[in-house]
């Protein structure tokens, strides 16, 4: 787990201005351990969102710089592996990424 939130941190730091800011939280919630990582990246293309944890997705060439494409994919592989679930949506200056695990 702690690669996957890993990889999260490092991607949204990496996407974030200078000026931005990255916030990560954590609760528990309704039987969940959840952790959000939200960004200030300006946003993933609406047609991207569904695809950004596949293997090899590029996206937006400023999104992904070279040598940037497994990330979110070894992410997703490490949570669905503890009976998880992770998800992107856009909100506010960028991204919110959520793990959501059972307790």
């Amino acid at each position: 787990m702690g690669r996957a939130l890993r990889n999260l941190v490092v991607n949204a730091i990496r996407h974030t201005p200078s000026d931005g800011a990255v916030e990560i939280t954590g609760e528990v919630r309704e039987g969940e351990a959840r952790v959000t990582v939200a960004d200030a990246c300006g946003g993933i293309p609406e047609g991207d969102l569904p695809r950004v944890f596949d293997v090899a997705f590029r996206g937006e060439a400023a999104r992904t710089p070279a040598g940037a494409r497994l990330g979110l994919a070894i992410a997703r592989g490490i949570v669905e592996a503890h009976a998880g679930k992770i998800g992107v949506a856009n909100t506010g200056p960028g991204c919110r990424f959520e793990v959501r695990l059972p307790c």
